[in-house]
């Protein structure tokens, strides 16, 4: 969601007035870009950092029957923008979310690139978590803080504590299963929500498949994205109007479901186009790894991620626009973005095989700035979107300082993997910030040590992918084939790994490895890291060998496991000493 500092009190345009000056804001956030581009793009770092962002979830169980806890706002009222001192182990930043049972804890300071910054991650989660619950404690004796991808009882009756009832002729989201007292009382979501809704020209929903489906009951993407509008005709309330399928029709049943994101500052900008290009291929691989999500409304889904509830919920596209816009605004990154595509033209053509929309403005003007073409592709992409919060007094700010329009329309678009940009020229709190890189897939786990080794595997990735310049990419529609695999559940996703095998040398590290009395993340990181190395390999290749790609994979010897021992003298000297058991 938008990165709202607790003490931002201004608030949106409602969509009727904000809608006369889409073109205007799509202009400027393009000549915020430029010079964001034109500031930074020679800018290299000498020292990299790197952090995660997990949301927590207030329940109350008492009276036996767990509720979310409408909380989050008293909750992070008293937390402050920041609690803690001493550094990233025992320190940490806080956001408001979209709902308003969750918290949203961040890494502050940044860990650094080291090997024992790696291994501060679960220590620093774990007392991320008691921060929360000593502040919930305070708010309301009983109250639990959990980690869970998507609460289960989301949208059933009595869900909310206090108890609220669904408003379906309401301002905001019209449910008739959430209600809008579920959302962040801050009036910029509730304008965000109705703006949302308004613009699309009827409520969200989303059509998630049940377990035991039957055949006939199956829908493809084409008639789900047209379902909201034929329920919209009809003037249906009915719960479950779809048969087979849980019927959901709220953003908050989507941006009330939790995740784990991490975010790496790049060398220069180059590594940074290079990492989200492979994160790219990576996300839906982490997604699938990771899925927690097999409950919806109280139901059993036929699928196990939250990625699909996000997805439907979230779509504002018009009814016109389904035949233009292929996806919603949270579905996988469309486009890959390396430099070297540039003088490629035949690999770039190879890659980007999806037709895209892009704001054709925005891009002439891209480019006349300077920015290359497939760089100026991409961000004239997001820029294809409208802009859903627009504020009034912030119209005519100046270009060359501030970035307010570039960061609202780059943070509605809710993709796999994000390309951060430096912050603007006036952000004097962030000049320190480079380009970034967020892997955003990741189901978010039960327990801490589950998030921290989440969050250490993406990072030693991050380090070979850069180090070795690794290429994982397939053509686009490739990608996309993978995810939407993914995304239909556990018998696809079975597909997409059931033919992967270990390296030798892999088995016998992960036996010898587990026999240890190393601490539990190490022994966790030299166990699966090259494991998933390895399915990462297998799964790549595969895919390649499928579909007659002729690009080059740089890691298809048995390398897997020797580049993970590569990543430290810690790590190598450990494994060469379990080798030789």
């Amino acid at each position: 969601m938008p990165e709202t500092m607790i003490t931002d009190v201004r608030i949106p345009l409602p969509w009727e007035d904000a809608s006369a000056h889409v073109d205007l804001v799509k202009e400027k956030a393009a000549r915020q870009f430029a010079a964001i581009w034109k500031r930074h793009k020679d800018r290299e770092e000498k020292e990299l950092f790197w952090g995660e962002e997990i949301e927590y979830y207030l329940l109350d169980l008492e009276g036996g029957t767990a509720q979310v806890a409408l909380e989050a706002h008293e909750v992070l009222r008293r937390l402050g923008p920041e609690s803690g001192e001493g550094g990233s182990a025992t320190q940490a930043g806080w956001r408001t979310e979209y709902g308003d049972m969750m918290v949203e804890g961040v890494t502050m300071p940044p860990f650094s690139w080291s090997l024992e910054e790696v291994l501060q991650s679960e220590p620093a989660l774990a007392w991320r978590r008691r921060e929360v619950e000593r502040i919930a404690a305070e708010v309301k004796p009983g109250l639990r803080v959990v980690t869970l991808s998507a609460f289960p009882l989301l949208g059933t009756p009595s869900c909310t504590s206090p108890i609220m009832e669904p408003a379906p002729d309401g301002f905001v989201s019209q449910s008739i299963l959430c209600p809008d007292g579920a959302t962040s009382p801050h009036p910029r979501y509730q304008v965000f929500t109705a703006n949302y809704r308004k613009r699309k020209g009827c409520k969200v929903g989303a059509f998630i498949p049940r377990e035991g489906i039957k055949a006939d009951q199956q829908l493809t993407s084409e008639s789900i994205a047209q379902l909201p509008f034929e329920l919209a005709q009809r003037g249906q309330r009915e719960r479950d109007p779809v048969p087979g399928h849980i019927y959901m029709d709220s953003q908050a049943f989507g941006a009330c479901q939790c995740c784990t994101q991490a975010t790496f500052l790049a060398r220069n900008l180059e590594d940074a186009r290079h990492l989200t290009d492979q994160f790219l291929v990576l996300s839906p691989l982490l997604l699938a790894l990771t899925a927690a999500t097999p409950f919806l409304r109280g139901l059993v889904a036929d699928t196990d991620t939250r990625w699909q509830t996000f997805q439907q919920t979230w779509d504002d596209r018009t009814q016109a626009e389904l035949t233009t816009i292929c996806n919603s605004r949270c579905s996988p990154c469309d486009l890959f973005i390396g430099a070297g595509l540039n003088a490629d033209d035949a690999t770039k053509c190879a890659l980007n095989d999806v037709e895209v929309p892009v704001h054709t403005p925005a891009l002439q003007l891209l480019e006349e700035a300077g920015v290359d073409a497939v760089l100026a592709r991409h961000v004239a992409h997001l820029l294809a979107r409208d802009p859903m919060m627009v504020f009034k007094d912030r119209l005519d700010v100046d270009d060359e300082q501030e970035a307010d329009h570039w960061e609202q329309l780059q943070g509605t678009n809710w993709c796999s993997v994000r390309f951060k940009p430096p912050p603007c020229a006036s952000n004097s709190a962030d000049r320190s910030l480079g380009w970034r890189v967020e892997f955003r897939s990741p189901e978010v786990q039960i327990t801490d040590f589950e998030n921290a080794a989440i969050v250490s595997v993406i990072r030693l990735l991050a380090e070979v992918i850069i180090d070795e310049k690794w290429d994982l990419t397939n053509p686009s529609h490739v990608a996309m084939q993978t995810t939407r695999r993914v995304l239909r559940g556990r018998q696809q996703r079975a597909a997409i790994f059931g033919s992967v095998k270990r390296h030798p040398q892999q088995v016998r590290l992960s036996s010898a490895a587990s026999k240890t009395s190393l601490p539990g993340l190490t022994a966790y990181l030299l166990v699966v890291v090259p494991g998933w190395i390895n399915a990462v390999h297998q799964v790549v290749a595969q895919q390649r060998l499928r579909h007659g790609s002729t690009a080059t994979c740089r890691f298809l010897s048995a390398v897997p496991v020797e580049s993970f021992l590569r990543l430290h003298p810690f790590f190598g000297d450990v494994c060469k000493r379990i080798l030789a058991m």
